[in-house]
Formats: structure tokens, C-alpha cells, sequence
């Protein structure tokens, strides 16, 4: 019977489509139904197929054991699986994408299955010589499971039967071609279409080798862990398409449009607050991380894990519960490269960076083609002055056509370090742009100003900053300013520093803007206006590490500082020394430190102050304060009695400045220092 084939394509797609395939039915059978009270004839084969409908539903049921092949084995911990596109044959296209995303959702709720990431399937597309927006059929699905040695392939297909939907599942070993598992319900009605889904996905995850308890675990109804709306549900599907691993632009339109037909819907509150991270603009991501984050109780466990990680991330930046977070998120998902890869950066945040380097390695070896794990692991081998490991994990990316701006800066600041101008110009100018952030040119104008080229880093950042706002990165542009203005106060340019202050402030009131200006105005004495910036952060973002931690102790450590009182500044800093290693901390709490012991006369405290400094320029590596750590370590030097060694670190500062500007009060003391010395 055709309603019964194991290929759904050549079942009927409707109940009129079935009826119009019933033979005619002639008049003695017709006199005797109406004998019986059976409908009259012209309505007989309608009737007819009113009554199987029921029957070849049950029968289908039957049929998805039936015909699955003898010999199908179950799937392993080890296997992945890829999902072909859905065949819609409803003729809506609302289905189109929607139900992928679903079946994905349910199915990345079981630790047990891992699901090949669309954009890795998409990717592959490419190496196979095909278009990306090709649709993945089952076949093209099975090749490209086959390219990436997987096991298995789940199908899915949506036709019409009468008002109802039907929906089957199909898991096929990519070997053999033979069908592992099968599913199929129906739907009454297109409301009712996700809860159906979401049904047959757990008891095919069943058949697949998940345990029940697994499944009874980790099976939140797919409304609820994504939304009842099939439009909203469309709509993020079109933003996952543009890209989920390395969020970008062009899906926060369509993460809006989502959130407008389901205000509730967790995961695009929690994508798009991910989005506005990852791009600069920091401002905007926390509302959104909020919203997603009241609303975790709707969701999977997996999904409750990255809504959670955006929150603390995004929005109250606790980077010590992040941690904690991460750490049950691997434990819970031991096959999730994103869960790995939030471990690492927490760890990569809190300055433990050989323990990031060993979360990132995970990262990369579950999914070799996530692209963020590399560009963090690059960054935690160079934070450890592994500059010629972490080229070979950029090239390894490059290797793969990885790429993206993360990448792009890592590979910038290791040429720096090592010297290759090409490299650096060829980086910069494959990030800088008016679809890009321009952020860029803050990497430019940081290299600059490490040669003591003020004017020139000066130009820089305002290049940066006009590319910037013409892109609507007002962000983006206040935080150039305002590292701007912090490599002016770092040379006692005040006036310039507190003028850039001000225009920074106007742009936005961020916390990483925040941050800066109240750094700048304690070095340049500005106490009440800096005390009152710290006051405003505190406000705003009461638990966030950094804010916390080391931004507002090592302000009023600098203005201690500038004031003359080097004892109340390093009382401030005690607190701050299990943060030194943070990359935000930028070397600010160290080389303050450095100048509170030259202060007080202590040659041998300031010395190793600023020696650590110079042994970790890989933390920060285009940073004006190493140079300037030379300084310092020549006068801690003298302090010591230690000539030698102050001579041989003043000619190491003069060389790194021979090319900066004449008139820089650093440079003219550190000439005048040394010519004594002679």
C-alpha cells in the first residue's frame, strides 16, 4: 500500500491526495453501503478515506519499526551525528529552517548526542565545491557526513494529511544507507507541530542508544525550550544561519524580529546579547542577557547553561562565578566545545592563563573547526610568552579558513612582538573597514605609542574612532578615546588626556569607558571627578570582577599616588595582587606599585615591580607602560647603588624610543638621567 512505503517522499501528502488514489467503487458495493447507512456514492471514496486515515497513522507507527533495518545499531558517547535540512512539502515556509533548529535543540538537550554544527555543514559545502546556501538534503548530508567521518544522519520531512501535519525522523547509518531509527507523529493543527516534534525526537533518541533516565532528565518540551511561535522560531533560525559560533551583524535584524513575535523567547535574548558582545558594543549586550537570564527556567539544561554563561559574562561580568559555572557546564556536556571554550576564557579573564590554555585545547580537539578556541588559546600561550606556539595555533586556524577579527588581532600583536611589519599591515587592513568596528585601529595606535610616537598613535585612534562612528559603534569609539586619552596621561599629556576624557564620556558611559576615564583622571590628579566615575561603576555593576577587583582599587591607588601618599596607595593595591595577571589590569596595578616604592625610596620592591613587567610582555604586548617599566627599573636601579644596571636599562628605554617624539617629558628626563650616569 502506497500510504505505507518506508520512503516518505512517495507517500501521499494529504488526505485528498490519498482519497484521489482509491480505486472507483462501482454501483452493487455502492447499495449495499447505502443499504447499511454508508454515505451515498458520490461521496463514498471520501468517506473511505476519512475512515483509513486513522488506520494508516496507527499503520505508520507500525511501519517506523518495521521497516528500519534488522542489522541498525545504536549510536555511541563517540558518534556525531549531522541533520539534513527539513523537506517541507506543506507548501508554508514558515517550516523552512524553523524545524531544523528544533530538532537541533532537542536533540543538543541529551549529553549523549552531539549534533554537527550547521555552519561546520555549511563550511564543508564550501571544501566540496558547492554552495553554502545549498539546501543539505539527505543526500548531500550523507556526503558530508562521509568527508567528516560521521556515523549517522537524521532526516526530517513536514507534508499536510487533511488539516493535520505529519512529521517523520529518520536516523540512517552513512555507511550503509540503512535506516537506525524512525519516527513519525502527527500534528493537529500547526500549533501543535513543536510539541509533536519534540515528542518523536525523545523517543527516537531512545532508540539510538540514550538511556531513559537521560531522557527523562534532559527533556524539556521544545515550546518551552525555545518558543510556541513557529514565526519567532523562523526568524532565529535565519539569524543562526548567519552565523551562532562567531555571532555576527547581520543576525541581530533577525534576533530582533524574533524577539518582537515572542518577547519570552530566552535564547534570542541570550544570542543577541552575545552578539552585541562579541561586535563592541558592550552597552547594549547586559538588557538582553537580563531578560534572557529571567527567563532560564523555560528552557533546556543546555540552553540554561549558555543563557547563564551570557548573563554572567554580559551583563554582571562575575567572572569567579563564570568559572564556576563553566566548570559544571564541561561536566554536565563533556562533548560541548563551547562549554570548554567558556571555561578557558574564564580562566583566560582571571589570569590563569595555563589552565585556559588546557580548557582551549579541549575546546579545540572536541570540534577542531570552532573557530573562537583558537584565537583564545593564541591568546593564552602568548599572555605566557609562548610567542612560537601560539603563531603555530594561528597558522594550524589559517590552515583551516578560520578566521575572523580575534584571530586577526592575536596574529597583529605576535608580529608586533616578533617584529614583521607586513604581517601587521596585512592584519590591519583586513580588519579595518565600514562593515567592521574599526577596533583595529586601536591595535595600531597602541604600537605607536609602545615607540613613544604619541602624535602618531594620537592620529591613529582618531582614524578609529571616526571609522567607528560612521559604522554607528559608538562603543567602539568611546573606548578608543578613551585609550587614547590613557596613553596621553601615561607621558603626563594631562591636558589632552581630560579633554579626550570628556568626548569619550559623551559617547557612552559603559563600563569599559567607565573604567578608563576614572584611570585617567587619578593619574592626572583629577581626584573628585575620578572618585565619582568609580562611584558610578560601583552603581552599575556591583559584582563585576574587574570593576571591583582591580578598577577601582587602582584608582584610588593612583591618585594616592599622584598626591605623594605611596603608603596609602599600596594599601589600596593589597587586595588587587591576586588580579595582577588579568588582562584588563593591563599592568597598571604593577607599575603603580613600581612608582609608589621609587616613592619611598625602596630600589629593590620597585625593581621587581618592574622587572615582572618586562618578563611578562606577552600579557599585554603593544603596552606603553613596558617601555616606560624600563625607566622605572633604572632609577629603582640608582636607588640600589646599582649603576650597571641602571645604565643598561636606560639604553634599553632609548632604544625602544629612538623614533618618539622629542618633546615627551619621560624621554627628556631618561636622557638627562643617563648623561649623568656617563
Amino acid at each position: 500500500m502506497q500510504a505505507l512505503s518506508p520512503d516518505p517522499r512517495s507517500r501521499p501528502s494529504s488526505a485528498l491526495a490519498f482519497a484521489a488514489s482509491l480505486p472507483e467503487i462501482g454501483a452493487p458495493r455502492d447499495a449495499g453501503l447505502a443499504a447499511a447507512g454508508a454515505p451515498p456514492n458520490r461521496d463514498t471514496r471520501w468517506w473511505l478515506a476519512g475512515t483509513a486515515i486513522a488506520a494508516v497513522v496507527g499503520a505508520l507507527a507500525v511501519a517506523s519499526s518495521f521497516f528500519v533495518s534488522s542489522d541498525a545499531r545504536t549510536l555511541t558517547e563517540r558518534d556525531t551525528i549531522v541533520l539534513a535540512d527539513f523537506e517541507n512539502t506543506t507548501g508554508e515556509p514558515v517550516f523552512d529552517g524553523a524545524l531544523k533548529v528544533a530538532l537541533a535543540v532537542a536533540l543538543e538537550q541529551s549529553p549523549f548526542l552531539k549534533v554537527f554544527p550547521d555552519e561546520r555543514a555549511r563550511e564543508t559545502l564550501r571544501l566540496m565545491e558547492q554552495s553554502p546556501e545549498d539546501r543539505v538534503t539527505r543526500s548531500i548530508a550523507r556526503d558530508i557526513a562521509r568527508r567528516e567521518r560521521l556515523k549517522a544522519l537524521i532526516a526530517g520531512s513536514i507534508a499536510t494529511l487533511g488539516r493535520n501535519y505529519v512529521l517523520s525522523l529518520e536516523a540512517v547509518n552513512v555507511e550503509t544507507g540503512d535506516v537506525m531509527a524512525r519516527e513519525q507523529v502527527e500534528a493537529a493543527g500547526k500549533e501543535q507541530v513543536l510539541t509533536s516534534l519534540g515528542a518523536a525526537t525523545s523517543r527516537l533518541r531512545e532508540k539510538l542508544g540514550e538511556s531513559l533516565g537521560s531522557i527523562q532528565k534532559f527533556d524539556v518540551p521544545l515550546p518551552k525550550a525555545t518558543t510556541p511561535s513557529l514565526e519567532a522560531l523562523h526568524a532565529y533560525s535565519l539569524a543562526l544561519s548567519e552565523g551562532r559560533e562567531v555571532p555576527r551583524l547581520e543576525a541581530i535584524r533577525h534576533l530582533k524580529r524574533a524577539i518582537e513575535l515572542d518577547s519570552t523567547f530566552a535564547m534570542a535574548h541570550a544570542l543577541l546579547s552575545g552578539v552585541y558582545a562579541n561586535t563592541g558594543q558592550s552597552a547594549l549586550a547586559p538588557a538582553f542577557s537580563r531578560r534572557a537570564f529571567d527567563l532560564r527556567d523555560r528552557v533546556s539544561e543546555r540552553e540554561r547553561f549558555f543563557i547563564s554563561w551570557r548573563y554572567y559574562r554580559d551583563a554582571i561580568q562575575d567572572w569567579e562565578t563564570a568559572l564556576e559555572l563553566a566548570r559544571s557546564w564541561t561536566a554536565t556536556y563533556p562533548r560541548e566545545a563551547f562549554a570548554f571554550n567558556s571555561f578557558g576564557s574564564a580562566f583566560l579573564r582571571l589570569g590563569q592563563f595555563e589552565q585556559s590554555v588546557k580548557a582551549f585545547r579541549e575546546a579545540t580537539q572536541l570540534d577542531p573547526k570552532f573557530i573562537p578556541a583558537y584565537s583564545n588559546l593564541a591568546a593564552s600561550l602568548l599572555a605566557l610568552n609562548r610567542f612560537d606556539e601560539a603563531r603555530a595555533i594561528l597558522r594550524q586556524a589559517a590552515d583551516g579558513h578560520l578566521d575572523f577579527i580575534g584571530a586577526r588581532r592575536l596574529s597583529y600583536l605576535l608580529a608586533f612582538v616578533q617584529g614583521d611589519s607586513a604581517m601587521m599591515a596585512r592584519d590591519l587592513e583586513s580588519s579595518v573597514g565600514v562593515r567592521e568596528t574599526n577596533a583595529a585601529y586601536g591595535w595600531q595606535g597602541h604600537s605607536s605609542a609602545f615607540a613613544g610616537r604619541i602624535r602618531t598613535a594620537h592620529e591613529q585612534f582618531r582614524r578609529g574612532i571616526q571609522m567607528s562612528l560612521q559604522g554607528n559603534f559608538q562603543e567602539v569609539a568611546a573606548q578608543l578615546t578613551m585609550e587614547d586619552a590613557e596613553t596621553h596621561a601615561s607621558v603626563g599629556q594631562c591636558a589632552e588626556a581630560r579633554s579626550e576624557v570628556a568626548s569619550g564620556l559623551e559617547l557612552s558611559r559603559d563600563n569599559l569607558t567607565l573604567e578608563r576615564a576614572s584611570r585617567v583622571l587619578a593619574l592626572c590628579g583629577s581626584g573628585n571627578e575620578a572618585l565619582s566615575l568609580s562611584s558610578e561603576l560601583a552603581k552599575q555593576f556591583p559584582n563585576a570582577t574587574q570593576t571591583i577587583r582591580v578598577s577601582s582599587p587602582v584608582t584610588a591607588a593612583a591618585l594616592a599616588i599622584e598626591r605623594g601618599e605611596p603608603v596609602r596607595g599600596l594599601e589600596q593595591f593589597e587586595p588587587v595582587k591576586p588580579y595582577d595577571r588579568t588582562p584588563s589590569s593591563e599592568f597598571w596595578p604593577v607599575y603603580l606599585r613600581g612608582q609608589a616604592y621609587v616613592q619611598l625610596k625602596d630600589g629593590g620592591a620597585a625593581g621587581a615591580e618592574f622587572q615582572s613587567i618586562l618578563d611578562r610582555r606577552g600579557e599585554v604586548p603593544a603596552s606603553v607602560l613596558y617601555p616606560l617599566a624600563y625607566l622605572g627599573l633604572a632609577r629603582a636601579a640608582l636607588l640600589v647603588n646599582n649603576p650597571e644596571k641602571a645604565r643598561s636599562a636606560y639604553e634599553a628605554f632609548l632604544a625602544l624610543w629612538r623614533d618618539a617624539d622629542p618633546d615627551l617629558r619621560p624621554l627628556k628626563d631618561a636622557r638627562l638621567e643617563h648623561s649623568r650616569l656617563r
